[in-house]
């Protein structure tokens, strides 16, 4: 690795150069200077230098008439609606909000019978069946696996843990 004192001899030559190349910018251009001065004494007027334009633009952007009229008109056109929603939402604000959700009275039922189910096993006592929950409908039955599902699962499994044991065994040797 090099050392910190090489960089920095490295950098102030780098610096030197830029300020020998920076000075004798500076020098040339006020030769050309003078060199157009020169010119324009001759010439008994003044010689315009056309300067490039730079790369990155600055500023504002400038619009034609055409497009600060349709972007007027836009904003014209924006605000009369917006204005226009306000007056309307002022005299009518019932017609904007969605109209309320209703549960059926079997949902009811189900949520209320829940509910005292809940408060019940809460207090210790037992769910007392209301007439709600007895007129629901009945509960589904739990399901079952059947023994050749139970058996397939079975099967599945044992060849999988033979499976990682091979692999462990053929990396123990």
């Amino acid at each position: 690795m090099s050392s910190p004192l090489a960089y920095a001899r490295c950098m102030n030559s780098d610096i030197q150069n830029y300020l020998k190349l920076q000075s004798a910018l500076i020098n040339e251009k006020a030769q050309l200077e003078a060199r157009l001065a020169a010119i324009n004494r001759v010439l008994g007027g003044e010689v315009s230098v056309a300067v490039a334009p730079t790369a990155t633009r600055g500023g504002r952007r400038t619009f034609t008439a055409a497009t600060k009229a349709k972007m007027a008109a836009a904003q014209k056109a924006r605000w009369a609606a917006k204005k226009k929603g306000v007056v309307e939402s002022a005299v009518a604000p019932a017609a904007t909000k969605k109209a309320k959700r209703t549960m059926s009275e079997a949902t009811k039922a189900k949520m209320r019978a829940a509910h005292q189910a809940r408060w019940a096993k809460l207090k210790g006592k037992a769910a007392a069946p209301t007439t709600a929950a007895a007129s629901a409908p009945a509960t589904k039955k739990k399901r079952k696996m059947s023994a050749a599902g139970k058996a397939n699962i079975r099967a599945a499994v044992k060849a999988r843990w033979a499976k990682v044991e091979a692999a462990k065994a053929k990396a123990g040797k």
